[in-house]
């Protein structure tokens, strides 16, 4: 792809400079929830996933859940104003949010994405999520995801 991709390290600047507590953890490749909590050694629940849809607007929408739950594209577009959603492509997802597809974070994207976080992340205080690149995972307050993100938090 000759868009110019962001990396874990680019992530790493972006919190620091957010002044954002995280951890950023190297491992194997996991290009699932299931595999990154064996990899990780933590419950799948703690395992957030960032899907990015586009709307039929084309307007990107950023939906971070946990690791064991599914979307409901046509009850979220509902609820977001749209007609309906669809999985974006690779190509759209790294040049709306810079990052490879299995490695995208809950923040620090190319550009601003309209951000939903499933209402269940909530009770959680920490997530293991996307770290930048693959291999890489980030350990995040689910607070300073909806924070840096200025997201909607709701059932998804």
């Amino acid at each position: 792809m000759s868009i110019e991709e962001l990396t874990a390290n680019d992530l790493a600047e972006f919190l620091k400079r957010a002044g954002v507590n995280y951890e950023i953890l190297y491992h194997g490749e996991t290009y699932s929830a299931e595999k990154a909590s064996k990899v990780l050694n933590v419950d799948i629940k703690s395992v957030a996933k960032s899907v990015l849809f586009m709307s039929d607007t084309e307007t990107p929408v950023l939906v971070v859940l946990r690791g064991d739950k599914r979307v409901s594209q046509n009850r979220l577009a509902k609820e977001l104003g749209f007609k309906k959603l669809r999985l974006a492509t690779e190509e759209e997802v790294v040049k709306t949010t810079g990052y490879r597809p299995g490695a995208v974070p809950p923040v620090a994207h190319k550009s601003k994405i309209l951000t939903v976080v499933d209402r269940d992340l909530n009770e959680l205080e920490y997530v293991f999520c996307g770290g930048g690149s693959v291999g890489a995972t980030l350990k995040i307050r689910v607070s300073d995801i909806i924070k840096l993100q200025d997201a909607k938090v709701m059932d998804v």
